[in-house]
């Protein structure tokens, strides 16, 4: 499994991008970035998008993934979300105010509308194409759902932004071939206050959620907010636990 960080952080500048996956080049796990870093190309190879929440550092580039695939003459786009994460979206979003409704026009190109909303039920498993999705609610300020993705014999856990959570890590610790879990640190330990405020992590306590996880693989820690990059790094590097890991925008071969 390939996993390419296009984006690992929870703000941005010119050198810091916010939160996008991508796995083998064709399904995406959420989309702050995409378009920004992918050619047009790399964006007509994508089938389908997992969206943790609608929080916009998280779905910024989903509208224009979508209209430029609506360009191209390549399948429709396949969003995956957990119910209520996606009436979110398509209320609040997808709305023919803030952008168009792309379900409910039909590209001149393909011939077929240019995205397609499937609504996840928690706990239960999918599959689509190659891949078995499972989301699993997590604890935000929002309505918000990690997934557990399984590919070619490997599986690989994404939170999303949450705060101290359990559901999803007594479903990963009875996933099998768990090749890493990437989740969050906002927050530096002198923020931990602020961090439990809007339900996010702190170095603290991602090493208290790593005490949940029993699998035995990389956990790494995502979303860090740019002023307190180099502080939050160090409080995870000083974690008591092989497993942590930072992660970052870079290619991992897992």
């Amino acid at each position: 499994m390939r996993l390419k960080v296009l984006g690992a952080y929870g703000a941005s500048d010119a050198e810091h991008n916010l939160t996008g996956y991508l796995i083998d080049d064709w399904f995406a796990v959420d989309a702050g970035t995409l378009t920004s870093k992918l050619s047009f190309a790399q964006q007509g190879r994508i089938q389908g998008v997992f969206i943790t929440h609608p929080h916009a550092d998280h779905i910024r580039d989903l509208p224009h993934l979508i209209h430029n695939r609506f360009s191209q003459n390549v399948g429709s786009l396949t969003i995956f979300a957990a119910r209520d994460v996606l009436d979110l979206l398509v209320r609040d979003v997808f709305n023919g105010i803030v952008w168009p409704d792309f379900s409910e026009i039909v590209s001149p190109l393909s011939g077929k509308p240019a995205v397609h909303y499937r609504a996840l039920t928690p706990g239960k498993r999918i599959t689509f194409n190659d891949v078995a999705l499972t989301a699993v609610p997590v604890d935000h300020q929002i309505p918000a759902s990690g997934v557990i993705l399984e590919l070619n014999g490997q599986s690989i856990v994404f939170t999303g932004d949450t705060g101290p959570t359990q559901e999803i890590w007594k479903r990963t610790n009875k996933t099998p071939n768990v090749v890493a879990v990437v989740t969050e640190a906002s927050f530096p330990n002198d923020q931990q206050a602020l961090a439990d405020e809007t339900a996010h992590l702190s170095p603290q306590t991602f090493g208290e959620e790593l005490k949940k996880i029993t699998v035995d693989a990389p956990v790494y820690a995502s979303h860090r907010k740019i002023p307190y990059e180099r502080d939050i790094e160090s409080q995870i590097r000083n974690l008591r636990d092989r497993r942590a890991r930072v992660l970052l925008e870079k290619n991992y071969t897992l």
